[in-house]
């Protein structure tokens, strides 16, 4: 009897990632949202929301909310626009492995099965934490070379869209009392990308699909905060001065960084036509180009965003940076674990691909760690990927039969997967 194919869905929520298991990277990955244009009917959903030309006062509603799946009827949508649409597959063929919040609640964790196998109608089904993934992506990866990593021990950081969780592993199995979590992530941070330019700039507050790009195309983890802050006190000769050109809703419908070299040559150039122009109606149309762009400037709030990250009170979140909670969390284990899990960190999630992140990173922890154990931090070549790679791998391994819940056990005992634990 052939095993059935099984679609791999990161489901996280900023985005979705999906493809096959198997394939050495996602289909596709696309916002886990629905949006509609402003004064339009047609909603935007999965991949036609990541193709929209127009990007400019997107009402976005997503199907998360605080980091968990509250939306069913809208993730539902997705997920078959997803599957039927990109990968061109029929649910009643395949098996689903999805990822699912650490300590997900088992009203959610029901209703995701009810969607899962009632309602599209999927042969089997298997769900678990993203970090779960990415400890295996890391055995499969890591293995050969560092001894934690054969013993699927080990740290990973999922700097994710809702929060940054901190987790422990030993023998590929989550140890809960090595489990943090920063109430941070890249939401938080586009929403306060969007407060310091709405003070200081323009008024971008209703434009957060915009600011999530300009945020992922500008934003840096600084090295030396209070070094980089004294370079920007000059705005004008700022290093870290860029102009970001917004959608004129013609011409330009997603806006893009301009290039100070060309941008100057520009202005040079259309300051020697209105010098040469000989009547004041083309000096004046000359001049207008000057100032037909709509630019939002950004200076500190480049790394000043990404800083709440190590230091969440910035913002009057009494918590811990994520260097300290990896090490409130390595204390929360058996301290005899505790020179295999700074040997194996991994670093996931989309913010973790932010750049600088992982110097800043491995800096801090290594000044908080003891002298006599090795420190090894891992950065994937795209974070926001890793837990995928890690779900294609294990579902198109015999892991995922095992574990599965089938259409048959379920229509027999109902949702009493949803109590089980991770495996």
């Amino acid at each position: 009897m052939s095993v059935p194919p099984v679609v791999a869905i990161d489901n996280g929520g900023g985005n979705c990632k999906i493809g096959m298991a198997g394939q050495p990277s996602p289909t596709r990955v696309f916002p886990n949202a629905s949006a509609k244009p402003k004064g339009e009917r047609q909603t935007l959903i999965a991949d036609l929301l990541a193709d929209t030309k127009e990007v400019s006062q997107l009402q976005l509603k997503r199907p998360f909310d605080r980091g968990y799946l509250c939306n069913l009827e809208l993730q539902r949508e997705i997920w078959s626009r997803a599957v039927r649409t990109i990968l061109r597959r029929t649910p009643g063929e395949c098996g689903l492995l999805l990822t699912e919040p650490l300590f997900n609640f088992n009203e959610i964790r029901a209703g995701t099965q009810q969607v899962v196998f009632e309602e599209m109608g999927f042969r089997s089904f298997y769900a678990a934490p993203a970090p779960l993934f990415s400890m295996h992506a890391a055995a499969g990866l890591l293995g050969g070379s560092l001894p934690a990593a054969r013993t699927g021990a080990g740290v990973v950081i999922d700097a994710g869209f809702s929060f940054t969780h901190v987790v422990t592993f030993f023998k590929g199995q989550v140890l809960e009392s090595g489990v943090r979590r920063i109430n941070l992530g890249g939401k938080a941070m586009t929403n306060y990308l969007k407060e310091l330019v709405s003070y200081r700039s323009l008024n971008m507050m209703d434009e957060t699909y915009l600011m999530d790009m300009v945020k992922e195309q500008l934003c840096f983890v600084s090295q030396d905060v209070k070094a980089d802050l004294r370079m920007a006190q000059n705005a004008a000769r700022s290093p870290h001065r860029r102009e970001f050109v917004l959608p004129d809703g013609v011409h330009n419908l997603r806006g893009y960084l301009r290039d100070p070299m060309e941008w100057a040559q520009k202005v040079e150039s259309i300051k020697q036509a209105v010098r040469a122009a000989e009547s004041m109606e083309e000096k004046k149309r000359l001049a207008a180009q000057l100032e037909a762009d709509q630019v939002l400037v950004l200076n500190n709030e480049r790394f000043m965003v990404p800083e709440l990250l190590f230091h969440p009170d910035d913002i009057g979140l009494h918590q811990a940076g994520v260097a300290e909670a990896v090490v409130q969390a390595v204390t929360g284990t058996h301290p005899a674990l505790a020179p295999l899990l700074y040997g194996n960190v991994i670093l996931t999630g989309g913010v973790a691909s932010c750049p600088g992140f992982k110097d800043r990173f491995t800096r801090e922890l290594r000044a908080m760690v003891p002298d006599d154990h090795q420190l090894n931090v891992f950065q994937p070549q795209d974070p926001a990927l890793f837990a995928w790679e890690g779900m294609s791998m294990f579902g198109s391994s015999h892991l995922y039969n095992k574990v599965a819940v089938t259409k048959a056990q379920y229509e027999e005992s109902g949702s009493w997967a949803a109590h089980r634990q991770y495996s």
